[in-house]
Order: structure tokens, then C-alpha cells, then sequence
């Protein structure tokens, strides 16, 4: 069984950040607690992975908000990933093959979608924040198309998923790749390894090599033999640099006492009649789903 992880790289003469990321925990984690149909599943799976792979660049304590928009069935999700690995989101349509074809014109629509990226700290004080189209019909590539635009960052991030007819463990297999291009890099030298990402000779790399034992080891050689498809003679791998990141897990921030804040926004008033008509309220957290139940006496 895979273990999740994350590995940084970083190739300290041509300036290039690699970030890979096994998600399969946190992918079927996510899927399972929100029940979604196959199309929703993979689309939810690729957020989640690339959430992942992007909170490596997180300073320590700060969170990203991700929220991509769609005009079609999908129409989209919430992805909220911290510098810790706690990864939650919510999908906003779980169930788009309901009545549809399940055709990605279908389920992305013909537009354009949107995507928000807020960057936080922990107490909501908001770092920056920014907004793109979403023009590429995939929640990890429309991320990496956001960084590209808004951060000004060269990035490119490519999933891999492999399922299985398990519903309890409907994701086999998941893995994220994250390339970005740090000052000063030859921005034709990451062209050509953005494209070799996508090529079908990435698959068979990624296939081949062993990160559940040997996770550092394993990243080396992706790049390596990345280079090696992509024609770049420059890439050395001794000059890689790889440390091992905060393992990404499905982890939601809610609480009692967090429910019980959300629900004072009504006011006392509101909250009176509330308690008239329902003595045991129950609210429940859009992100893990999970119900908390009060009484009155919990406000007044």
C-alpha cells in the first residue's frame, strides 16, 4: 500500500523547484467523505494533488484558499491546504453524471471558469490574494496556470491517477508532480521539461520507480530521466538538492467551539427563535461533514 508523501527538489545551477507528492490517502479520504460520482472523484482527486504539491510553497504556519469555478455540471470546488499537510475541500456539485453525458464540454462547460487563490496565516490575516481564468478544464493544471499569471512563477503541474472498483478505496494510486521556474532559470529549458511532464514517457518513469521506500532517491531519477526525454544535457542531477516535506493528509480544521462562533453570527434574537423551533440545532461542516448538535444553554 502507498504511503503519502511529499519531496522537494530543488537543482541549485539551472534554478528548477520540483515538488512530488503521493496523495492516495488523502484523495480517497476526500472522495469517500463526500460521496462523489467518478467524474467529480477525479476532478476533487486532481485539486487535492495539486493543493498538495503548491503547499510546499508555504511558509511555515500559512494556508492557501483555492477555489476554482466552472460553468458546467461540475461547477467546481474549495480546496484549503496549510504549510502543516492538513489538506480539506469540498466539491461543489458531488453528483454531476446525475442526468448528464459526463463530457468534459459537460462537465467544465464551454466558458471559461475562474479560479481564487488567497494566501493566509493562521489567524486569517490575508498575505495576498489574486484571481485567473481557468481555461484549461483541469483543477491542477488551471492551478499552475494561476500561479503562471498571477504569481508570475513559470509552473506547470501534472496528476496521475489510477483507480480501482473498491468504493472504499476507489483511488489505487496518486501522484503529483509540481515544476516551477525560480529566478534567473533558462525559461527554454523548463519548456522542454514541462512538455516531456506530459508526455507518455513521464508515466512510465513515475511507474517504475519506488517512493514508498526510497521517496528522494526515486524523485532523483524522475527528473533525471525527464531531462533525458526532454533533451536538456545541462540537467546534473548531483546538483539536486532534496529534503522531505510535511507528509499531506485529509485533516479538517472544524471544532464544537468553532460551530458554536459560526452559528452567533445569527444573533440573539435569531438565535432564540432557532431554539424555539428546534431545541437540539444541528449544523454541520460543508468540509468533512461531520454534524455538531446544541442546546440552548451552550449560548445563553
Amino acid at each position: 500500500m502507498e504511503q503519502d508523501c511529499l519531496i522537494r527538489g530543488l537543482h541549485t545551477t539551472l534554478n528548477l523547484r520540483a515538488v512530488w507528492a503521493e496523495t492516495t490517502d488523502l484523495v480517497n479520504a476526500g472522495i469517500t467523505t463526500h460521496d462523489t460520482d467518478p467524474a467529480a472523484a477525479m476532478a476533487f482527486a486532481n485539486a487535492l494533488s495539486a493543493a498538495a504539491v503548491s503547499a510546499a510553497m508555504l511558509d511555515e504556519g500559512d494556508r492557501f484558499s483555492i477555489r476554482c469555478e466552472y460553468p458546467g455540471t461540475l461547477r467546481g470546488m474549495i480546496i484549503e491546504s496549510a504549510a502543516d499537510g492538513a489538506i480539506r475541500g469540498v466539491p461543489f456539485a458531488p453528483h454531476p453524471l446525475d442526468g448528464g453525458s459526463g463530457e468534459l464540454g459537460e462537465l467544465y462547460g464551454d466558458n471559461d471558469g475562474m479560479i481564487y487563490v488567497t494566501r493566509s496565516t493562521p489567524d486569517g490575516k490575508i498575505l495576498n490574494s489574486g484571481q485567473t481564468r481557468a481555461p484549461l478544464a483541469d483543477p491542477a493544471n488551471d492551478l499552475a496556470f494561476f500561479f503562471c499569471v498571477s504569481n508570475q512563477i513559470e509552473t506547470e503541474i501534472r496528476t496521475w491517477a489510477e483507480y480501482q472498483g473498491d468504493p472504499q478505496r476507489p483511488v489505487k494510486r496518486m501522484s503529483a508532480l509540481m515544476l516551477q521556474a525560480m529566478p534567473d532559470c533558462d525559461l527554454e529549458v523548463f519548456s522542454n521539461l514541462r512538455n516531456a511532464m506530459h508526455g507518455a514517457a513521464a508515466s512510465e518513469i513515475r511507474n517504475k520507480l519506488d517512493f514508498d521506500n526510497e521517496p528522494e532517491k526515486a524523485l532523483k531519477t524522475m527528473l533525471a530521466e525527464l531531462a533525458h526525454v526532454a533533451n536538456v544535457p545541462e540537467f546534473d542531477a548531483s546538483k539536486c538538492v532534496f529534503t522531505t516535506g510535511v507528509k499531506p493528509r485529509w485533516q479538517c480544521r472544524c471544532s464544537e467551539e468553532s460551530m458554536r462562533r459560526a452559528m452567533t453570527v445569527l444573533g440573539k434574537k435569531d438565535l432564540e427563535k432557532l431554539f424555539e423551533e428546534r431545541p437540539e440545532p444541528e449544523i454541520k461542516c460543508n468540509f468533512c461533514c461531520r454534524s455538531y448538535r446544541f442546546k440552548k444553554e451552550d449560548f445563553f
